[in-house]
Order: C-alpha cells, then structure tokens, then sequence
C-alpha cells in the first residue's frame, strides 16, 4: 500500500511539474511579445526599460546571427523568451509547494489564449519594432546613386543629378590636401585644388536600435572631373 502511494505521489508531482514547465513557457513567451511591443510606444522611459530588459536574448541572437543590432527579430523572440521561461520555472520551482495542481491548470488556461495573440502581433512587422524597415528601399537608393554618379562624369553633371534628385550639398574647393572621410568601406582623400561635393541623404531605413542615412562624397581633379567617390549608407545609433 505505502510503494502505490509513493508511486501515485510521484505520479501526482511529475504532473505538475510538467504544468510549471507550460505556464513557464507561457509567461516567458507572452513577457517577451509584451517588451517587443512596448518598444515601439513613444513613451521613451517605456522603451529604454522594454530594451534594457530584451537585451541579454538580444546580445546572444546577434553573435548567433553575426549582425549588428539585436539580430534577427523571430531569434530575439525566441532567445528571451527562452531566457525569461526559464527564470519563470525556477521561480515556480521555488514556490511550487504553494502551488497546486487545480490552480496550475486554471493558469495555463488564462494565459494559453493571451499569449498566442502577443506571439500573433510580434510576428506582424508593422507592430513589432525589431523588424527591419524600409531596408530594400535603402539599398535601391544606394545603388542608384552610385550608378548616376560613376567616377570620371563632369562636375556639373554630378550637380545636375544632385539637383533633379531635390538633394542639397555642399561645394567647396580644397585648399590643402588631407583625409576627407575615414569609413570602414573606404577612405576618401582631397588634394589642393580639388572641388569637393558632400551631403548627407536622410532616409527611413531603420534597423533596431539604429537607423540609416547615405553618405555622399565627391572628389573633382583640377579639370572638374570626378575621381573618387564615396556613396554608402551611414548606420546611426543612439
């Protein structure tokens, strides 16, 4: 009688240890949707505290990705959801004498229909804020820059492109020689004499934290014709 009792004991508390496990899935996976979408509020205190609390899936979903920023959005979800899961278990671990069976399922059942709704509305780009925006278009911006603007056109041509874009610059001529810009892609440089056309296009391009901007540098030799150029896409974080 007392080994079917131990075994209906045992029985009993794999049961609900597997209910902890659930609902520590749950709390994990619908606290992390709720951070991502509190990111996108304009209520900054809100967002510093939802960034600093996505941060640590965020760090390890970026070295697994090997990008800049957070990383891919669904890996983000996925890393601090697991992060948060399992801190969940241990705390209900911890408590779990105070909870009982009757309630664990009461509370799977609660959280069971909420949290597959924040997991629906991260998965939408328009309401989550880690997804890339407008990306495709910065590239095709890119290019097309540097195809309008191809070393060796005339001085007034490469300000008559500038111009029918509606893009405002600066043009100045060189009074001594020197490092114009220092970029990881390229360094620019300037002799005495050279004309020099820069700018900064401002764009929607974001990728979180940061947003994107194209930088544009062109060198004009003495007959005002473009030698070097620099036309890439400038990565701006807070």
């Amino acid at each position: 009688m007392q080994e079917n009792s131990d075994l209906g004991e045992t029985s009993r508390s794999d049961k609900t240890t597997g209910k902890y496990f659930l609902i520590a899935v749950l709390c994990g996976s619908g606290f992390t949707a709720l951070l991502i979408l509190l990111l996108g509020l304009s209520f900054v205190p809100l967002s510093i505290v939802s960034t600093l609390l996505l941060a640590p899936g965020g760090i390890i979903a970026s070295a697994l990705a090997g990008s800049e920023g957070f990383g891919p959005p669904l890996l983000v979800l996925a890393v601090n959801s697991l992060v948060y899961s399992i801190a969940a278990f241990v705390g209900m671990s911890v408590l779990g004498r105070r909870i009982r069976a009757p309630k664990a399922r009461f509370a799977l059942a609660k959280l069971f229909i909420p949290v597959v709704i924040l997991l629906a509305l991260v998965c939408i780009p328009a309401l989550d804020p880690l997804w890339p925006r407008r990306m495709v278009e910065l590239g095709e911006q890119e290019r097309s820059l540097q195809a309008s603007l191809p070393v060796g056109m005339s001085l007034d041509a490469a300000r008559t492109a500038l111009r029918s874009r509606g893009i405002a610059f600066n043009d100045e001529r060189e009074t001594s020689s020197g490092v114009l810009l220092e970029r990881r892609q390229a360094s620019i440089r300037s002799s005495a004499g050279d004309q020099v056309i820069s700018t900064r296009l401002e764009t929607d391009a974001a990728e979180f934290p940061c947003g994107y901007d194209i930088e544009i540098v062109l060198v004009f030799d003495g007959n005002e014709v473009l030698k070097d150029r620099y036309i890439h896409r400038l990565r701006l974080c807070p």
